[in-house]
């Protein structure tokens, strides 16, 4: 049989060797001779005195890796210094922003606009357009859009932006009327 392996010394020491292997151990003097040793070394080692590093260590430990680094990649590097992590992820994060920002603010269309402040504009409903209402009734969105009824993008957004704080307070108490009443 062979001798035990480092790794197996290892393990003795740690009570994690296999039962052969034990037996072995049990009947070679120079296993035991070696791992007796090992015990000795890692009962010394234990006992030194390791002293803390200076507190400039960790500075300077990194400006020689910096420098290091630097002075492996200066000649085989075909990236300009200028395309380094330090100066992409800062001009990263701002075209990021500037995009969210892009995306979340609204456009301003001149010809909506217009036609928003037109329909502003308009006069109440007379009582000529009520009765005109009370003859079409109820009329849903497919059969409106075939008519040419057709109500621009961003017109109701802005009638409601426009509306006095009186009027936005009616209209949300209108709209929680009409919430409850659809529930029940």
């Amino acid at each position: 049989m062979t001798h035990l392996t480092s790794d197996e010394l290892i393990d003795a020491m740690d009570g994690l060797l296999g039962a052969d292997r034990q037996a072995h151990l049990d009947s070679c003097d120079t296993c035991r001779q070696q791992l007796a040793g090992l015990s000795s070394v890692l009962a010394e080692a234990k006992q030194a005195s390791v002293p803390d590093p200076s507190p400039m260590f960790w500075q300077h430990f990194s400006a020689r890796v910096n420098t290091a680094i630097d002075a492996e990649g200066a000649g085989e590097s075909a990236w300009p210094s200028w395309l380094r992590w330090q100066v992409l992820l800062p001009l990263g994060v701002v075209a990021m922003i500037i995009l969210a920002l892009m995306i979340s603010v609204p456009k301003n269309d001149p010809a909506v606009d217009e036609q928003a402040a037109v329909a502003l504009e308009a006069p109440a409903p007379s009582d000529n357009w009520l009765m005109v209402a009370n003859l079409v009734g109820e009329i849903d969105l497919d059969d409106a859009a075939e008519a040419g009824v057709v109500v621009q993008p961003g017109l109701a957004e802005r009638a409601v932006l426009e509306l006095t704080a009186e009027e936005q307070q009616e209209l949300t108490r209108l709209l929680k009327a009409e919430l409850t009443r659809a529930k029940s």
